[in-house]
Order: structure tokens, then C-alpha cells, then sequence
């Protein structure tokens, strides 16, 4: 496994749920950060931490960061700024295309601070609808626009890292849970549902499926970040999966067993298609050395703490 050079890194869209806990972590570890913040949200809980600068931005107009003397001699950049993953934007073709636009927008700028190596985390939605184990080397098969806007974008910033001699690392990520992200996900549905008392309604949740607690994924981005190897795309998980409704009832018996689950109560959008998410992390774990170590149990014990408090 061979250490890249990873002294000093630039985290664009440092606000949001994942870019801001790697921030922290990245901080902990001694590496110089330069946090990208958009200066319509706020970004307090990175100001003042011992190793962190923030630095507003807007993905719009990236060029007037063009020779920043803060964004001199980076080694790597983490692009964490993607607008449109809540729910009810994951079909906004306006939004999902201008991501696509803004990918590029990216690159041009790695490309003119001399950055030589970068991450953009992808979605294991990108080929989910595919139903086969995720490797990172099937054909792309997204099962809405935030996922085909995402397929779009790799093959564009690989195409162009491979012409500017960039390492590009996309990864493939699962479904993420952790204290924090609130944004009516099953998970965090579930929870404050049962948490009032109430029945939650679902589909029959029959899909095979991969939970990943977050400080699990930091851990990844990190580990790829020093030895990740450029032009590899890279699933990350847990490397463990099981039915949906199987989490949901681990759920329920961790805060209530005597409450009811609604189970079946809704119809599946597609009754003869039912999409799973299951990963093989054997690349990451070979070229990296990573290791989950948090279950979902004990991870979704956590989040069930943060709801209540």
C-alpha cells in the first residue's frame, strides 16, 4: 500500500453533514485543512478548531478562488459539495444537471492550483438498479436523476483527469446513517416515528441492503485520501447487508417492541423491480488496509440517543 502525500488538504463543501465531520477528523490527525464553506449556510462549528481555515465559496464562481494564496501546495481535495440529495430533489432535473456542470467547473480548478489528486464521492444508486453485487466495474444502471447526474459527472471528470493527468478517485457510497443527518431518510424516519409512538408505514422491504455508520465512512475517505490509487472508482460499505426490513425491526426492538410496524402498508413503485444494495469493499480494504468497526446496532444505538436528545 503506497502513502501519498497527504500533508495538506482542501475540503469543498465543508458545511453539510459528511464534509464537516471530515474536516474535524482530518484536524485530529494533524493535517492542515482549508475548508470550502458556502456562505449561505452556516459553518460556525468549523470556525476556530485548531488546524481548520475556512474559506467561503460558491461553486457557481470558483474561478475567484483561481491562486488563493490559502489554496497553495494542496495535496489532495475532497469534493463534497453536490446540491439535490434530499428527496425531494433527487428528480429536479435543474438542479441534478447543473451538478454535472459544477463537476467539471471542479476539475478546471484542481487543474489550475496544481492539485494532483481528487476525491468525488459517488452513489452505490448508480448501479443499484443493476441487482448484482456493486464492484465498482459494472455498467452504470442510476435509478433517478441524482444518481444518473452522478454517473454523468464521473465519466466527464475522468475523461478530463485522464487527459490532465489528475488521480480521480470516485467512490460508490452506500447509505449513510449517524447523529446529525436529519433528512427523512428511512432510517431517521423510522426512528422519530416510533420515538412519538406512531406506526411508521413502509413498502414490504424486501431489498438486500448495506448501512453504513459515518464515522465508518470518514475513516474511508481518509484512508483513500493517503493511498488511494487514481482512475479506480471504489464501493464503500459496510461489506455487510441484510433486508431493509430487517433494520427496521432492529429499530423498533431498541426502542420500542411493543410498538407496530407498518411493514407492507405502501406499494412498491416498481412491483417487478425491486432494487438492492449490496458492496463488495475488497478493493478498498486491499489498497488501503480499511476495516469497519462500528455494527449496526451499536451505530443505530447512537443515532436513537441523538433523536431523543
Amino acid at each position: 500500500m503506497q502513502d501519498y502525500p497527504f500533508q495538506k488538504v482542501t475540503v469543498l463543501g465543508a458545511n453539510g453533514f459528511i464534509g464537516s465531520q471530515l474536516c474535524h477528523c482530518l484536524a485530529e490527525q494533524g493535517i492542515i485543512v482549508i475548508a470550502l464553506v458556502d456562505k449561505n449556510f452556516s459553518y460556525s462549528h468549523l470556525q476556530g478548531r485548531n488546524g481548520i481555515t475556512c474559506l467561503e465559496f460558491s461553486l457557481q464562481e470558483l474561478e475567484c478562488l483561481y491562486d488563493h494564496k490559502l489554496l497553495k501546495d494542496v495535496d489532495f481535495l475532497y469534493h463534497m459539495a453536490w446540491a439535490g440529495v434530499n428527496a425531494n430533489l433527487r428528480n429536479d432535473a435543474e438542479v441534478q444537471a447543473h451538478n454535472i456542470i459544477y463537476g467539471l467547473k471542479v476539475m478546471e480548478f484542481v487543474e489550475h492550483q496544481g492539485i494532483k489528486r481528487v476525491l468525488v464521492p459517488g452513489s452505490a444508486a448508480e448501479v443499484s438498479c443493476g441487482n448484482g453485487i456493486i464492484t465498482g466495474n459494472e455498467t452504470a444502471a442510476p435509478s433517478d436523476l441524482y444518481s444518473a447526474s452522478k454517473v454523468a459527472t464521473r465519466y466527464l471528470c475522468q475523461t478530463y483527469a485522464q487527459k490532465k493527468k489528475i488521480d480521480l478517485i470516485w467512490t460508490l457510497i452506500t447509505s449513510i446513517y449517524g447523529p446529525g443527518r436529519d433528512d427523512n431518510n428511512l432510517i431517521s424516519y423510522a426512528i422519530k416515528t416510533l420515538l412519538k409512538g406512531g406506526k411508521p408505514s413502509f413498502t414490504g422491504l424486501e431489498q438486500e441492503w448495506d448501512y453504513l455508520y459515518v464515522d465508518d465512512l470518514i475513516q474511508a475517505l481518509i484512508a483513500l485520501g493517503k493511498k488511494g490509487i487514481g482512475g479506480k472508482v471504489y464501493p464503500i460499505g459496510s461489506g455487510e447487508h441484510q433486508k431493509m426490513k430487517d433494520y427496521v425491526t432492529t429499530i423498533r426492538e431498541l426502542i420500542n417492541p411493543s410498538l407496530p410496524l407498518g411493514i407492507g402498508d405502501l406499494p412498491y413503485k416498481n412491483p417487478d423491480k425491486i432494487d438492492n444494495q449490496v458492496l463488495d469493499i475488497s478493493e478498498l480494504i486491499n489498497d488501503t488496509g480499511f476495516k469497519p468497526t462500528v455494527d449496526f446496532r451499536t451505530g443505530i444505538e447512537t443515532v436513537i440517543s441523538y433523536f431523543k436528545s
